[in-house]
């Protein structure tokens, strides 16, 4: 089997420190964070995967609500600080595009899966993965890149930015071709190019691109949402809603049943 990517491994496992700052920023706990959670079944004794579970913030949200967890991400440095900071989890470093072979089948309740899609070249493995370990009837909740969004930014060659990132310079970095809409494509982005630069590596997909591999799996999809700013966001954080509304929402989450 081989090893995590390391363009994704390496730069999370650089972020690890300071990601519970990232998680806590308004677009991400005040805007992403409510449209997955109303997507939520009960968990109350459910077994949930966070699939993806960085430095363990989702973790703790599942475990206030009753869940019994295990996280798994790609990143050791993320693994490690989810481990000191929600010690009521178990957490374990591995790559979905690998396989979940540590998780027995028809063995959990509840998965959910918050922006990694977005760092995986086909979806079909981890895709096939979450249908072997979730009972029947089991919910999958997804957050990741919206296809319209990751589209611009690869034909521009700009990431827009908001919130504790707005003022952190980047690169984009694409193929050598206008994009293809139909074509899952490479995008990089450099964060701080021009002093300790981190690069992070994506694949932008089309929405039938990120759809289509859910039903081949045998999940129905239930529910789909693009968050954006509500009235109360935007009394809140005004800027950051004007930056957000000039366009594409950047994240769509979805519900899907196996």
């Amino acid at each position: 089997m081989e090893g995590p990517d390391p363009r994704i491994a390496d730069h999370y496992d650089d972020l690890a420190e300071y990601w519970g700052h990232i998680a806590d920023s308004p677009s991400k706990a005040q805007l992403l964070w409510p449209s997955i959670e109303a997507m939520l079944p009960d968990l109350t004794n459910r077994r949930v995967l966070d699939a993806g579970c960085g430095s363990g913030d989702c973790s703790a949200k599942l475990l206030e609500r009753g869940a019994d967890v295990i996280g798994v991400d790609v990143s050791e440095e993320m693994v490690a600080v989810a481990k000191e900071h929600v010690p009521a989890a178990t957490f374990v470093q591995g790559d979905l595009a690998d396989g979940l072979d540590f998780i027995a089948d028809d063995s959990l309740d509840v998965i959910v899966c918050q922006h990694v899609f977005s760092h995986l070249e086909e979806l079909t493995t981890p895709l096939a993965e979450f249908a072997r370990i979730l009972v029947d009837g089991g919910v999958l909740v997804v957050s990741t890149h919206n296809p319209l969004h990751d589209y611009l930014v690869v034909r521009d060659g700009v990431y827009p930015t908001v919130d504790d990132e707005s003022d952190t310079e980047s690169r984009v970095e694409t193929g050598p071709s206008p994009p293809n809409y139909p074509e899952t494509e490479r995008y990089d982005i450099i964060w701080n190019p021009e002093g300790d630069a981190t690069r992070a590596t994506y694949y932008r997909r089309s929405i039938e691109g990120l759809f289509s591999p859910l039903t081949d799996a045998g999940f129905t999809v239930q529910e789909m949402t693009e968050p954006s700013p509500d009235d109360g966001f935007e009394r809140n954080h005004p800027e950051i809603a004007e930056a957000l509304r000039s366009a594409p929402p950047t994240s769509i989450c979805l519900r899907a049943t196996r």
